[in-house]
């Protein structure tokens, strides 16, 4: 004979007697995880056109004449004749306007460059 205090079990159940009740898990709701994923995608897309831009403006129309010094870069041309400007975009229309097919400059090498600004500053 058993003692009274012991659950039978009989092939994996618990009797009827026992007080013990399974954890119950909570519903997913898989709609609302859908759109909450939607939803942060539609954000992070909106971030990502409004927020990026273009990081500078058109390339300029005007050109200039100037001379290249010691040290100069296609870059540090654009930068300084266009610098609110797109800066990649200033320095291919600077390889366009020169036929330059590499970026290798050499001092006194006349260059037509993109120029925003007043004539007073083309001081090189």
């Amino acid at each position: 004979m058993r003692p009274p205090t012991r659950a039978r079990v009989v092939v994996g159940r618990r009797s009827a007697g026992t007080a013990c009740a399974e954890p119950s898990r909570p519903a997913v709701r898989w709609p609302w995880l859908a759109a909450i994923a939607v939803a942060a995608c539609l954000v992070v897309t909106v971030l990502g056109v409004f927020g990026s831009g273009t990081p500078g403006g058109a390339v300029p129309e005007r050109t200039a004449s100037v001379s290249v010094q010691q040290g100069d870069t296609l870059s540090a041309l654009a930068a300084r004749f266009a610098p609110d400007s797109d800066q990649a975009a200033v320095v291919e229309r600077i390889k366009q306007l020169n036929h330059l097919d590499d970026a290798v400059l050499v001092p006194g090498l006349p260059l037509t460059v993109p120029f925003a600004g007043q004539g007073a500053e083309l001081g090189s």
